[in-house]
């Protein structure tokens, strides 16, 4: 029988990685069953790490939309009163609402609302490479993560978009509120009709748009997460990579790298896998932090992509070294691999680490995000080339890392 050129496409289309898996349900168990027992039959010793997950991420972001929804209602009705009262509580509220939703979503990221929601215990999976030693030095660290959940939305294709939408919508709010009352003050000291005129215009504009945010955030109560994903591409692709890349290294051991493989659970509902094996494993990821790299593979689908800059206002680079000795391998190997920015590039399992100060790096197929959480996520969505391109290019970058190839940016 001759071997088949896929073989990593192989994996996830007989698999429960292709089929919805969603926390609480019974493709978790299937899923972790799976895992266990594929590397079972290829002899890799593994083992799994209960975590602590929640739903309280969920429904504490729809308390913070609440909460903006508030402070527009708040902001209108504080623009209505007599000069100058209606400019300076306007003016003051501006930085007071900012600051409340920006610590209640620092809040919220850091778990801190638990009581908001459900609790259950979820598995990591997880096995270990050691290195074939012939130096008395401590081994490089590199992490493999890749989550093995997967979740649908029952509105797959506004909720994104909506939400997008109710933040820049309220920091425009906030942006003419600032104009309004600036105005507002000025005309109390100057009787100018022309002025006039402009704030009552400014305040029917922040009318209408916190009218938006309202109905914006009325809609988004109704999101839910449903099990009707498939989750073929986000993510079994990169569950399968990983199991694919685990077949490898135990046939082909490194010398003087430690590899670490974790399929993490629960992402799709806060990162809490990657957050709980950091928790639990943080002294170790501490302490090499500088000897350290995490290469995620959030997913791979109709394209091979990874995350280079990340920020809303501002975009800085994901990391210092490791896109470059992607990009380098991806040249030598003739890999089509593109980079991409994104506004929110830290919401995947290689930022539980990134919080500890360890090099990371993000594959992502970008373009495929568009229908992902959707019962459009099936395997017709993964071409087989991508991801056995994915696994050549991290087993080239592997092995540049073991060969001290990192170089940084600076």
């Amino acid at each position: 029988m001759t071997q088949s050129n896929q073989p990593t496409f192989d994996i996830l289309k007989n698999s429960i990685l292709c089929r919805p898996r969603m926390m609480g349900t019974k493709g978790e168990k299937e899923t972790t069953q799976f895992l266990m027992e594929f590397l079972t039959k290829h002899h890799i010793e593994s083992h799994t790490e209960d975590i602590e997950w929640s739903t309280a991420s969920v429904n504490g972001r729809k308390l913070m939309f609440i909460l903006l929804g508030l402070f527009g209602i708040l902001i209108n009705s504080t623009l209505r009163i007599i000069p100058p009262i209606n400019g300076i509580l306007s003016i003051l509220l501006i930085p007071i609402s900012f600051l409340s939703l920006m610590l209640f979503g620092k809040k919220l990221k850091a778990d801190k609302f638990k009581r908001f929601g459900k609790s259950a215990i979820g598995k990591n999976v997880i096995c270990e490479f050691s290195p074939i030693k012939h130096e008395k030095t401590e081994p490089t660290i590199i992490y493999l993560t890749a989550h093995s959940d997967s979740v649908a939305s029952n509105l797959p294709k506004f909720y994104i978009k909506f939400m997008m939408g109710m933040f820049f919508g309220f920091l425009l709010i906030l942006l003419l509120t600032l104009v309004s009352s600036i105005i507002s003050l000025v005309y109390f000291f100057r009787d100018d009709i022309s002025t006039n005129l402009a704030i009552r215009i400014l305040n029917v504009v922040i009318l209408i748009l916190t009218i938006l945010v309202i109905l914006i955030i009325t809609f988004n109560m109704f999101a839910k997460r449903i099990n009707t994903s498939p989750g073929a591409c986000d993510n079994g692709s990169g569950s399968a990579i990983l199991l694919s890349l685990a077949k490898y290294y135990k046939e082909n051991p490194t010398e003087n790298i430690l590899l670490k493989f974790i399929w993490c659970t629960a992402e799709e509902w806060g990162l809490f896998g990657s957050k709980g094996y950091v928790k639990t494993h943080k002294q170790e990821i501490v302490e090499n932090k500088d000897n350290s790299y995490v290469i995620n593979v959030d997913m791979v689908g109709s394209e091979l992509a990874y995350l280079d800059k990340a920020g809303l206002l501002k975009k800085k680079p994901i990391n210092t070294k490791l896109n470059l000795l992607i990009e380098k391998s991806a040249e030598e190997l003739k890999i089509e691999a593109r980079k991409f920015n994104s506004p929110i590039g830290g919401n995947s399992d290689h930022a539980s680490f990134k919080k500890e100060k360890v090099e990371v790096c993000c594959f992502l197929a970008k373009n495929d995000t568009k229908i992902i959480h959707s019962k459009k996520d099936t395997i017709d969505l993964v071409k087989p080339e991508k991801l056995e391109d994915a696994v050549e290019l991290i087993k080239n970058l592997v092995q540049k890392i073991g060969n001290g190839e990192i170089i940084s940016k600076d």
